[in-house]
C-alpha cells in the first residue's frame, strides 16, 4: 500500500525530478491509497514498475506525458473515492507532444473491470488507439455518467 497525490497538474522541478518521485512512491505499490497522478513524464523513462498496481482508491490522472504505453494492465479497480474535477475517477489529457512523434499510444488497462465512482474522460490524446472499442459504461458503476471519451 502507498500513499496516491493531490497535486493535479501542477508539478515541483523537471522532468526528471517527477519521475523520480513517481517511481519512489509507487515502486512495489499494489493498492495507492489516493490518486495516482503521471503528469509530465517522458518518453524516455521506464515506467514498469507501475505495473505492479492493482487498485487506486482515489482517481487516476494522465496529462501532458509524452511515453507511448502506459503499464497499468494489472489496474483492476478505480474506486473513485476522490474525483478529478470534481467527477471523473479517470481523466487522461493531452499525451503527446506536437514538436516530435512520442505520444501516448495504448493505455493498457487490459484487467480494468470496475470504476467504482466517477467518470471517464479521454480527450486530446493525438495518437491513443482502442480508447473507443471499450465499453466504459459497462466498467463504470454510475449508470447516469456518460463516458466522454
Amino acid at each position: 500500500v502507498c500513499a496516491g497525490t493531490l497535486n493535479g497538474l501542477s508539478v515541483t522541478g523537471d522532468a526528471q525530478h517527477q519521475y523520480q518521485t513517481l517511481h519512489k512512491m509507487y515502486n512495489n505499490c499494489e493498492i495507492v491509497m489516493g490518486n495516482l497522478e503521471i503528469v509530465l513524464i517522458d518518453h524516455t523513462q521506464d515506467l514498469s514498475f507501475l505495473q505492479t498496481i492493482r487498485e487506486v482508491t482515489g482517481y487516476i490522472l494522465i496529462a501532458m506525458n509524452v511515453f507511448s504505453a502506459l503499464p497499468l494492465q494489472n489496474l483492476r479497480v478505480i474506486r473513485g473515492t476522490q474525483f478529478y474535477e470534481e467527477r471523473f475517477a479517470l481523466f487522461v489529457l493531452l499525451n503527446y507532444n506536437p514538436n516530435t512523434t512520442h505520444a501516448l499510444r495504448q493505455l493498457g488497462l487490459n484487467q480494468l473491470t470496475e470504476i467504482l465512482a466517477g467518470g471517464v474522460y479521454i480527450e486530446k490524446n493525438a495518437q491513443l488507439c482502442h480508447v473507443d472499442t471499450v465499453e466504459w459504461r459497462d466498467i463504470m458503476r454510475d449508470t447516469r455518467l456518460e463516458p466522454l471519451v
